[in-house]
């Protein structure tokens, strides 16, 4: 073999060594610290993608607590107006002048207030108290049976078929910032049922027809304390409710309220069926 040979052939060896060396060199991988960093970065990565996933789920939650609460407040005022519209109600057609105290004679209510007979209205309250001490309302009419006019009272009861029943619906703020109302029939008072949660005060008053005028019309609106000392139940047509709804914290809706916390007004004005 010529010596030009033998050096082209060493040549090309060692070009292939070289080859195989940088294919080695290629396989080799990251290094330590290529891998810190990387595993640091995906760290990172998973870190704020979990916080975007929480504060989402957080926010999820906070919208449908308020409006779970929204949707339980609108059930109990609505359970609230329908009852109000039935003040001095009651079952068959008048004969009489004196049908109205007939059928809804005097009572004596919880809160010491008295209906006069036949007004199917009467309430405790000057409008400025809170809490447990706001006003108090109670409404008092008479079913002639669930299959003859289908009244349900502030709980969901009925009277029993074709029997005529009084229900006394009375409706206060308890010491836990809750709507709630019972029902006194035949004598027995039932235990409070909660209408709404999450409530700082409830006033009201009542619109009364002071003269006596025909067609009847409200002429001003009075407290019960003021009704009461003008012995006016009778000439009470309409009644309008305001309540105070603690606003939840939007960012924390499990925040505890207090005196001191925001209030949102639910304002209506109920006309009284009986006397429209």
């Amino acid at each position: 073999m010529t010596p030009n040979r033998t050096s082209s052939i060493k040549h090309q060896a060692t070009k292939i060594k070289s080859v195989v060396r940088q294919g080695y060199a290629l396989q080799s991988g990251f290094s330590m610290i290529e891998l810190m960093v990387a595993i640091l970065i995906g760290l990172f990565l998973t870190l704020g993608l979990s916080q975007i996933f929480l504060r989402m789920y957080s926010t999820s939650q906070s919208q449908g607590n308020l409006s779970q609460n929204q949707e339980n407040q609108r059930l109990g005022i609505v359970m609230l107006t329908n009852t109000v519209q039935l003040a001095g109600f009651y079952a068959g057609t008048p004969t009489t002048v004196n049908d109205n105290a007939t059928n809804l004679p005097s009572v004596t209510n919880a809160d010491t207030s008295v209906f006069v007979a036949g007004a199917g209205i009467v309430g405790t309250g000057n409008g400025t108290g809170t809490g447990a001490t706001s006003d108090t309302l109670n409404i008092y009419y008479q079913s002639g049976g669930v299959n003859l006019d289908g009244i349900i009272n502030c709980q969901g009861g009925t009277a029993a078929t074709s029997t005529k029943t009084t229900f006394i619906n009375s409706f206060s703020i308890n010491g836990s910032s809750q709507l709630v109302c019972t029902v006194t029939t035949g004598g027995a008072t039932s235990k409070p049922l909660v209408l709404a949660n999450n409530i700082a005060s409830m006033s009201i008053l009542y619109g009364v027809d002071s003269t006596g005028s025909i067609p009847s019309s409200v002429d001003t609106y009075l407290t019960a304390t003021a009704v009461q000392s003008a012995n006016k139940w009778m000439s009470v047509r309409t009644v309008q409710i305001t309540i105070n709804f603690y606003t939840p914290n939007p960012l924390n809706p499990n925040q505890a309220f207090t005196n001191n916390s925001p209030t949102t007004p639910w304002v209506q004005t109920i006309n009284l069926m009986a006397k429209s």
